[in-house]
């Protein structure tokens, strides 16, 4: 009798050992079928796998956060509130931004890329926004993150990719709307410089302010843009290129 009380309990206790696994394993094939619904692009799908697993594991950061990524386009606010639940660090922080910024909290939205170091990503919602159509609310979110940026040591780098994100937003808008176009295209020229002016011996933009000046504004000013990429970068077949074509613009033709 003894003994079969032993085998009994050890089954007992083998049942809920099992059981208590079988929680996380559980949450873990859900979320990596979630995560694979919304890489072939069912995001409805992808939300029920995640909703299942916290169901195992309610606490689990990364199913909020997957769940968050689930839901962004579809219910937005909802997905903020999975990210702020997730409080997975800068990514999480970021995140809150793509969600505040389709919410229509632009600067709120900005302050938080800017606090996760996310410049780069706010720029890639620009060009999201820019190609579809959406180009002043494109230039607008550009300006708006140049507005909370600051000209100091920490901050320089990212003003100047932003500024070289704003240059490239105003002239492809410049080819877009004709009775613009004047305007707009000083403007990048002006976005180029600053960039380049912000980082002196970035190549790219030297090659944007330099271009820009060629083909909108002052010849003499590309010249010595073209020649100061040079001395950086001897051989940059791209500025040697351009110089041949302003030395003799009869034989190139101008664009």
């Amino acid at each position: 009798m003894g003994r079969g009380l032993i085998i009994f309990a050890g089954a007992v206790a083998l049942f809920i050992v099992s059981l208590a696994a079988s929680a996380p394993l559980t949450a873990w094939f859900a979320d990596d079928a979630g995560n694979l619904s919304l890489f072939k692009r069912h995001p409805q799908a992808a939300t029920s796998w995640f909703e299942y697993g916290l169901r195992w594991e309610p606490h689990w950061s990364l199913l909020h956060e997957d769940l968050g990524r689930s839901l962004l386009d579809s219910d937005p606010a909802a997905a903020l509130s999975e990210f702020r639940i997730a409080d997975c660090g800068a990514p999480c922080t970021a995140e809150q931004g793509d969600a505040l910024l389709r919410l229509g909290r632009r600067e709120e939205a900005i302050r938080y890329y800017v606090a996760a170091k996310a410049i780069a990503r706010l720029g890639e919602r620009a060009e999201e926004l820019a190609s579809h159509g959406d180009d002043r609310e494109a230039i607008l979110l550009e300006q708006a993150l140049i507005a909370q940026l600051h000209d100091n040591f920490l901050e320089r780098a990212e003003l100047a990719s932003a500024y070289a994100t704003l240059g490239s937003l105003q002239e492809r808008f410049a080819a877009k709307q004709a009775d613009q176009a004047l305007p707009l295209r000083r403007a990048a020229i002006g976005s180029f410089l600053r960039a380049s002016s912000l980082a002196p011996f970035n190549e790219r933009y030297l090659l944007l302010y330099g271009f820009a000046e060629k083909n909108w504004g002052d010849r003499i000013l590309a010249r010595a843009a073209f020649e100061r990429l040079l001395q950086l970068h001897p051989h940059q077949r791209d500025a040697q290129a351009a110089l041949a074509e302003l030395a003799h613009p009869a034989a190139q033709g101008r664009p």
